[in-house]
Formats: structure tokens, sequence, C-alpha cells
């Protein structure tokens, strides 16, 4: 149980398991998004095909409805309609014969035009009548009523205002014959004015009365499956469903291919079948199934070769690991393949090696400890006897009036204090600048006062930043015997303290620059002191050295910060210290650096 937990938690698991994860989800997205591709190209495939049979069957029924408005446009135009419109009211009671046969004659004409049109199949009767329609002519070819009313029941209609009115001609819908009522076939009214050739005075209407089946006989050629809907809009007025050859009235649905009739407010709409649609993608389902089987057999079979690669090197990999943990650092060559794992193997052999080195490095590291620690305790003394003997030194000294020998004697003494007492490695750069002071006023005393230290300290706040203890001492005490002394004359030292931004990290450091005004040095003095190779002086201060301080900084903050150096030979030397701002957290210290700010001279006691 345990060891199937192990396995399920090892890398060689994880990464197989990750593989064979990236296989899947990538075979099921070019599943899904195959079918999706492949079901929209056959959605739009079915909406072609759909909306090419509507522009087939709407280009015959718009051919139809143009033989129909066409004979309708010739009885506004020809000239017995206008005639018979104009005089049929000035007929007198006594000119009932003359009315008759002026009247047939009209009928006349009209019905053998009538039976003459292309269009004679598709109107089922027209009439051509008065404004107030007590005079009309009735031509039909089906039945109808032969009252006197008939034009009253066109002005009924609740489209006579719109159509009578309008200009030109649009089609607002189906309807039932005004004039047959119980004909079954619905009609499609054309009720247009009639205007004077002379004047624009309205001398009468006409009305033709279309069938339906001008529509329906092109309907019924669509082989429509039992899912799928045909509809016809008449502009924006009614929508009808057609189905088993009626129509009812409908809203139209979603998803529908629709081709409007061209110079006709007449759109027919098709919505197209589901089931159709499902029997077109079931063969591309079947292929797509096959393609995801395939790749989850090709998975299977990339993760038994996968498991054959990655578990032998790995597995001699867990051993050689172990055989390291154990003890045993000799290389083994056996791991080292010409692949990644290889690389890993070679890794290993040079971690053996190293830490074999490392183990005696340490060894000697261990006895070179020891013997610094055994040179440390030689050359301690008694700090007590120091002390006594120091402070007895400095009252003699008061009393026989030698101030020189006092400040020495205390300066000394504050020194051998720190160097003894002192364990921290940072204090903060007040403290560091007092015992600085406490060195320089000995050396001041040295060399009688010509030897001059100043400080340039642009914010106070830096003066809380820690550093290393004994840092800036030795760096003096270099810029004494190494710089200015040489010289043969006075000197002086400036301790220039500011903070700068890194330009790489951006990060706010300090900086403390020690420029002396001696000897200066060149670059491969320059490198020579950095690295330690300089003569110490035989100065209490003999085992720190520049290199030492430059070391003790990157040991403490790292290799990006330590100390750099910039001479002009005869000319100047600095060194610069580059120290993070870490501040200190004792904030109400004691100052008794005897410091001279904003840029004065301090440290020197008269």
């Amino acid at each position: 149980m345990h060891a199937m937990k192990y396995n399920f938690k090892s890398i060689r698991f994880k990464i197989i398991t990750i593989i064979l994860s990236f296989c899947a989800v990538i075979a099921t997205a070019v599943e899904i998004l195959s079918y999706m591709i492949t079901r929209q190209h056959l959605t739009e495939s079915q909406q072609q095909s759909a909306y090419i049979n509507l522009q087939l069957i709407g280009g015959e029924i718009s051919s139809d409805l143009s033989s129909a408005l066409g004979f309708s446009n010739w009885l506004l135009l020809d000239s017995d309609v206008e005639a018979y419109l104009t005089r049929i009211s000035g007929f007198g009671p006594d000119d009932i014969v003359e009315r008759r046969r002026f009247t047939m004659d009209i009928w006349k004409h009209l019905n053998d035009e009538y039976a003459l049109s292309a269009a004679h199949d598709m109107i089922t009767r027209f009439i051509a009548s008065t404004p107030d329609g007590s005079d009309f002519i009735h031509v039909a070819s089906v039945p109808g009523s032969t009252t006197m009313a008939i034009p009253a029941c066109i002005m009924n209609m609740d489209c006579y205002d719109e159509l009578v009115s309008s200009y030109g001609y649009t089609f607002t819908g189906l309807y039932t014959s005004p004039i047959a009522p119980s004909y079954s076939v619905p009609v499609i009214p054309v009720i247009r004015p009639v205007k004077s050739s002379r004047s624009p005075v309205t001398i009468g209407f006409i009305y033709v009365e279309i069938s339906s089946d001008i529509i329906t006989k092109h309907l019924d050629n669509i082989d429509l499956p039992k899912d799928s809907e045909l509809y016809i809009t008449f502009g924006d007025h009614i929508t009808y469903r057609y189905e088993d050859g009626g129509f009812t009235e409908a809203s139209l649905p979603h998803g529908l291919t629709t081709y409007r009739l061209p110079d006709k407010n007449i759109s027919l709409s098709l919505l197209p079948s589901a089931s159709e649609l499902r029997a077109r993608s079931k063969d591309q389902i079947i292929i797509l199934i096959i393609i995801l089987l395939f790749i989850l057999l090709a998975g299977a079979v990339t993760y038994a070769i996968l498991q054959h690669m990655i578990s032998v090197p790995v597995d001699a990999l867990i051993s050689k690991l172990s055989k390291v943990g154990n003890g045993n650092f000799t290389r083994d060559e056996k791991i080292e393949w010409e692949n990644e794992l290889g690389e890993i193997g070679k890794g290993i052999n040079d971690l053996s090696d190293n830490v074999s080195a490392l183990i005696k490095n340490k060894v000697e590291d261990e006895r070179t400890r020891q013997a610094l620690e055994y040179r440390i305790l030689q050359s301690q003394v008694n700090p007590h006897f120091m002390y006594n003997t120091l402070n007895t030194i400095k009252w003699m000294a008061t009393i026989q009036g030698a101030d020189g020998i006092a400040d020495m004697s205390t300066a000394l003494s504050r020194l051998l204090k720190n160097v003894s007492k002192g364990t921290d490695n940072l204090i903060p750069l007040r403290d560091e600048i007092a015992l600085l002071d406490d060195y320089y006023t000995i050396m001041k005393y040295r060399y009688g006062g010509t030897i001059e230290l100043a400080y340039e300290i642009e914010d106070e706040a830096l003066l809380k930043c820690m550093v290393n203890r004994f840092s800036l001492q030795p760096i003096v005490e270099n810029a004494i015997f190494h710089g200015i002394e040489p010289k043969g004359s006075a000197g002086r030292i400036v301790i220039h303290i500011y903070s700068e931004e890194d330009e790489t990290s951006g990060a706010d450091n300090l900086i403390i620059d020690v420029t002396d005004n001696g000897v200066g040095m060149d670059e491969e003095t320059i490198e020579r002191i950095m690295k330690g190779d300089e003569s110490s002086s035989n100065d209490f201060f003999k085992d720190v050295g520049v290199a030492n301080v430059a070391s003790r900084i990157a040991f403490t903050f790292g290799n990006d910060y330590g100390l750099k150096a910039f001479s002009k030979p005869g000319s100047y030397t600095t060194i610069r210290f580059v120290l993070p701002k870490t501040s200190d957290e004792e904030p109400d210290r004691t100052d008794r650096s005897g410091i001279a700010r904003n840029g004065d001279k301090c440290g020197q006691y008269e």
C-alpha cells in the first residue's frame, strides 16, 4: 500500500500522466472543434440549399404575381374602362337601352381581353367600379354574388382604405373573397384607384382578385421533411405557415432561412429540418469517434514506450542517489546516458565528486580555524589589567598637566574595550565613527597634528545604518600609512557619507567614500591590496586589512556589496563602501564621536 502511494507521487508517474492527459485534452478538443466545424458546415450547407430552393420557387411566384399585376395595370390604362367610369353616370332614366348596350360592349371587351391574358388562370375575377359603387362591371371565371352590393362588400374590406390610397401597390395578406365568401380558396386582393387621363381626379377603382393558388402551386413543388416548416410573410402585416396545402396565421420562429421576392413585399421563410441535419451529422460523428479511438490507442502506446524509457533510467538514478546517501561517492559512468536523464546522472556524479572534495576542504578549514583561534588567544591580555593600567596613566598625566597623554590613554582604553568586549558584527554607523575618532586621536598625537580627518554627512539618518565593526579604521589606517606618510607632508582624509540608488536593482544603498590626498596608487597596487597581498603594519590592527574588510562586508550582506577603489598616482585615493541601508533598531544611542555635522571638520580634539 505504501509502495502504491509512492508510485502515484513519483515524478515519472506525474510526467506520464501529464503527457497522457495532454493527449486526451488535445483529442477531446480536436473532436469538439471538428464536430462544431462540421455541424456548422452542414448547417450552412442546409441553409444554402434551402435558400436556393426558396429563390427558385420565389422567382416563379414573383413572375406570376407580376403577370397578375400587369393585368391590373392594363385595366388602369384601358380607355374603355376610363370611358365607362366617366360616361356611365351620364345616362338618364330614358337611356336604359343605350346604357345597357354601352355597358355590354365594355364588358365584352374586358372579358375578351381577360380570356386572352396570361393571368387568366391566376385571376378569379376583376371589377371596375365608380367611386361610390353605384355602377360597376364585374368579370369573373368562378361563381360569385350577382347583387348590386358587390362594390360595398369590397369597400368594407379591412385593407380597402390602405390599398385604394397607396402609391403603387403592396400585398397585405390572404383574404376570404368578399364577393364569394363560400369559395374555399383564399385570395390576394388588388385594389387600385383609377385616375382620369385628363386630370388627377379619381374616377373610380378596380378590384382584381388573385387566387392563392398562384402561390400554393409552387409551394407544393417543395419536398419538405415532416419537421420542416414553410412560412410566407406579406410585408410587416401578417405571416402564414403553409401546411397540407393551406395557410395558417403564425409567428416566425428562430433559425429561419428567408428569401424576399424581388420588387415585392413578400418573403418566403423555411425552417430547415433538424432530423435531416442529424442524419447528415451521423456519418461525421462516426468518423470522429474512430479518430478519437485512434488517438487513445496512440496514447496507450505512448504510455508503454514512456514507461520503459523513463522507469529504467530513473531506477538507476535512484539507486545511485541511495549509494551517495550511504557515503559511497565513487563515480558511476553507467548513468551518464546520451539524453537529458544522462545529464542528470552526470550531475549526480559531479555532485559526488564535489561532496567528496568539500569534505576534504571542510577538514582543512576546521584545522585553519582552530589555528586562528589559537593565534587570537595568544594575542589577548587580561582586559582588566589593561584598563586599570591605562586609567592610572590617564590620571597621572592629568595631574602632571599632560593632556595629550590623557587623551591618548582614554582613546586607547575605549579601543581596547571595544576589541575585547564587543561581540556584535554589525553596529550603527555612529558607533563605528566613534571608534574611528578614538583611533584618530592616537594618530593625531603620533603625527603631531599633521593629519586632518573631516566628515561630510548628507543625511543625519544615515548614521543609524548598520555597518561591520572595525570596518572604517583599517581603511583610514591604510590611508595614513600607505597614502599620507610616504608623501612626507601634512595630509587630509575626508569621509563622505551619502545614499545612492543602484542602477541595476534600483535599491537605495549607503555609500561611504574614504578619500586621502596621499601618493595614490596604480592599478596593480589597487588589485594587490584588494586581494590582501599588501604588507601590513605592525600596529595593533595588523591582522585586519582592506581585503579583510571587503570579505566581511560580502559575507554579511552578499556579493553585491563590498569595497571599490579609485586612485590617481600622486593625487588621491578613494576607497568606496557600498552597503545596504539597514536601520539601527535602537534609535537613541549616545553619540560620543565628537562629529561636527554638515561637512565640518571633526575628530580634532584640542
